[in-house]
């Protein structure tokens, strides 16, 4: 047999661990001396729990003891890495799998970002929820705050675990050599399985050093206890470097002391004489297996202690029931204790009502299903409502849960609606800048996105900014995730200046408070270099922050980790903008192998870097294998996302540019009129998008000096772009020059002349009329005078 890996323990001011909540701690080998401290503080910050680990997170934990252990815990705790993700290791191979067999709570700490590809697939963690440490979480609840929430839905606290073990009728103290737990567990389920016994619970020394807290408190426990049973196996008749065994020299006697009964269960036959020997007055074992025997010889040991007598109160079955699901003082036993609680919630218990919403939310103990989730938090709600009435904090909070319910099953009107209405009761309870309040608001918010109206989500995304930031400071977390938040709606609704200008914000406070190489900070510089260099056109700022990011993440996250290969990408992307294509190219290759290699071909990320490579294969000349790769982008994208896909889309816009610059134009002219004819219906005529489709085409006509075709579609651009963006808006002004430029060769200068005076004005606002490009302006303007006669 092998020998059993030992399980350490931590617990908070180093208490004792025994009738804590159990918590097992999993991670890589490499991960454990960067995360293990960290993560129990955090949660010994909210819960006075055990977590226990093994000091060696490669060591084998296949013997049927430790499953046992394991089999007890009541939450796995695993950071995620991408170390964990991508190399073998027992967390992820075995640990994670145990649990998921076992249906018990995981909770997975996304320690780095970029990984969620490899997270979320079918062998990984799959669809399983998260928590981050750092940002990442546009909304209002902090890490801190959702470990809180998490851990107290799923760890009982001291004053439940009390009030549990007031409900049992009665207590069996077991004895055992820890060798024998397996046998142990099998025994608690043997008497549980008489519906007569289901209330007793049983005691033993769970993840007890021999000695440790025994002294202290086994006179307590053999005084609460009605019983004393007894495990038999060979292995009670050892005797460690010739002296007795725990159970022999110290249980047992305690037990005799004490007069209690003994209650000796065989489970593996045993020699009687060496027991009588050993153990002095012991009555004669019953062997377990003898089923009838056992049953007859129970009954007569446990007759004078109370029975089941409260099956029909369901505060008592909610109890009990919470008792066999987390396996407090009895045996894990999941289908009884939610057949338990579920009697009680139909009972209109609200704690039990509360309690199925969580664990059908969760998927905790039971398979994930929001629509039971829904059931029973509308439940919940007419019984706050009915309890305590509409405006309740109570109340509130369960109709905030109802709301996530709705979304969650994709009932977005429904959400919307219940949201406005806890908005309502906070904002009329609290007042609008409650902390409470910003929450709700930013709910809501969230709400009117989820329900595609960007325009009051911005509104209200917005208010609850500024009031963030009146009453916590720019530098507060919450407000630094509301301004990226933000940034993330104007670009949604193609806002880019707005959201450049956010992005840059909300870095230098990341910064200044998280500091450099904080993984919030490093990505904010990632995303406003693109932007510099989209955007602004500042090719050798968007270089310089490029190549600081992608030096921070080699070093923080290895060369060949997500963030690492998307910083890469950029950089090449920025080495392109700066006219360096060669450069660019070669970059682009290096990621493109390494995410074929580890995400595949057909990956998200592995296309658009081959789409990259196709467009600076077209900058370099070689417009044969440009056309080449944006025919094997699209016709992958189309197969895998579907042909109406805005990448799908934007993908055979490139294809179009492609064929157009190998020289057929026939076919570049009709795939932009398909892409604009697909985006005008799914996202409508005057969607940025759409109109980039038509600006492909009115540039279409410019390069073949078609100026008048090329003249109708920017002046129709325009006026859409003026109205709804502004003119002084990127995209505006890039049309309002190819304006200028046709309208030159139709020598319309009168409509030049307008367009030159919009532009001066907007020169003026911005520069000042002494300014040189201002100037500059004026000089045009005075020519074209001169040639309408004006």
């Amino acid at each position: 047999m092998s020998r059993e890996t030992e399980f350490r323990y931590r617990t908070r001011g180093n208490s004792k661990p025994d009738g804590k909540p159990r918590v097992y701690f999993t991670c890589h080998p490499d991960d454990f001396g960067r995360y293990f401290d960290k993560i129990c503080e955090d949660i010994f910050k909210t819960q006075d729990c055990a977590i226990f680990y093994t000091e060696d997170m490669s060591a084998d934990l296949s013997g049927e003891n430790n499953r046992v252990d394991l089999e007890r815990m009541n939450l796995f705790v695993i950071p995620v890495t991408f170390r964990l993700l991508s190399r073998p290791n027992r967390a992820m191979d075995c640990d994670f799998r145990f649990a998921m067999e076992k249906h018990i709570p995981v909770l997975p700490i996304m320690m780095e970002s970029g990984i969620y590809e490899f997270y979320k697939k079918p062998d990984k963690f799959g669809e399983l929820q998260y928590l981050k440490p750092y940002g990442g979480d546009e909304t209002a609840i902090s890490y801190e705050d959702k470990l809180k929430k998490y851990l107290e839905s799923v760890l009982i606290s001291d004053e439940l675990a009390k009030r549990i073990r007031k409900a049992f009728d009665a207590y069996i103290f077991l004895s055992y050599r820890k060798k024998d737990r397996a046998y142990a567990n099998e025994l608690m389920k043997f008497i549980h399985s008489d519906p007569e016994y289901r209330d007793i619970a049983i005691w033993f020394d769970e993840f007890l050093t021999p000695g440790e807290s025994f002294k202290e408190n086994i006179k307590r426990l053999l005084d609460e206890s009605k019983l004393f049973a007894l495990l038999v196996t060979p292995n009670l008749l050892e005797k460690p470097n010739g002296k007795p065994n725990f159970v022999m020299g110290e249980e047992y006697p305690a037990a005799q002391r004490s007069g209690k009964s003994v209650f000796p269960a065989e489970m593996i036959s045993t020699d009687i004489l060496e027991l009588r020997t050993d153990y002095e007055n012991i009555p004669d074992p019953v062997d377990v297996h003898d089923e009838e025997e056992f049953r007859k010889r129970l009954a007569v040991s446990l007759d004078k202690i109370a029975k089941s007598e409260n099956n029909n109160d369901p505060e008592h079955n909610y109890l009990i029931g919470l008792a066999y699901l987390e396996g407090i003082d009895v045996e894990v036993n999941t289908a009884r204790g939610v057949e338990l609680i579920t009697s009680a919630a139909e009972s209109d218990l609200p704690e039990a009502v509360a309690r199925l919403y969580e664990m059908y939310l969760a998927g905790y103990k039971v398979k994930l299903d929001y629509n039971k989730a829904l059931y029973w938090i509308q439940k919940g709600v007419d019984l706050c409502k009915r309890e305590h009435g509409q405006s309740h904090p109570q109340t509130m909070a369960a109709l905030n849960n109802l709301a996530n319910a709705y979304r969650l099953t994709g009932d977005y009107e429904k959400n919307l609606e219940v949201q406005e209405q806890v908005y309502k009761l906070q904002r009329k309870a609290f007042g609008k800048e409650h902390p409470d309040t910003l929450l709700m608001l930013n709910n809501l918010a969230n709400a009117y996105a989820y329900s595609g109206n960007y325009e009051k989500a911005l509104e209200l995304s917005r208010q609850a900014y500024d009031l963030m930031q009146k009453n916590l400071g720019n530098d507060h977390i919450y407000t630094m995730n509301a301004i990226s938040g933000l940034a993330n709606i104007y670009e949604k609704l193609g806002d880019y200046s707005t959201a450049l200008e956010l992005a840059k914000k909300v870095y230098l406070l990341r910064r200044k408070v998280l500091g450099e190489e904080h993984p919030d900070t490093v990505k904010s510089l990632n995303n406003l270099a693109g932007e510099y260099g989209l955007l602004l056109g500042n090719r050798k700022t968007a270089l310089e922050l490029t190549e600081k990011a992608y030096k921070i993440y080699c070093k923080i996250s290895g060369e060949e980790h997500p963030d690492t290969l998307a910083a890469l990408n950029n950089l090449a992307l920025a080495y392109g903008d700066s006219g360096d294509h060669k450069k660019e190219l070669e970059l682009l290759e290096k990621v493109f192998d390494a995410r074929r290699r580890i995400l595949g071909e057909e990956h998200p990320e592995t296309l658009i870097t081959l789409n990259n490579m196709a467009y600076s294969c077209g900058q370099l000349g070689d417009h044969k294998k440009a056309l080449e790769l944006n025919k094997k982008v699209y016709e992958i994208m189309r197969r895998t996302l579907g042909e109406e896909h805005p990448e799908t889309l934007r993908s055979l816009s490139n294809l179009a540019i492609a064929y157009g610059d190998a020289g057929d134009d026939d076919t570049e002219l009709e795939l932009h009129i398909i892409v604009y004819k697909a985006r005008k219906k799914i996202l409508g005529e005057e969607h940025r998008h759409t109109l980039l489709s038509l600006n492909n085409i009115a540039y279409f006509y410019l390069k073949h000096s078609e100026w008048q075709k090329a003249a109708e579609f920017y002046d129709y651009i325009y006026e859409i772009q003026r109205k709804n963006f502004g003119e002084d808006d990127t995209d505006t002004m890039e049309t309002r020059t190819a304006l200028i430029g046709v309208h030159e060769k139709l020598g319309n200068y009168k409509k030049m002349l307008e367009l030159f005076e919009t532009l001066y004005d907007l020169t003026c606002e911005k520069l000042g009329a002494d300014h040189e490009a201002a100037q500059s302006v004026a000089k045009q303007i005075k020519e074209l005078k001169a040639k309408t006669g004006e």
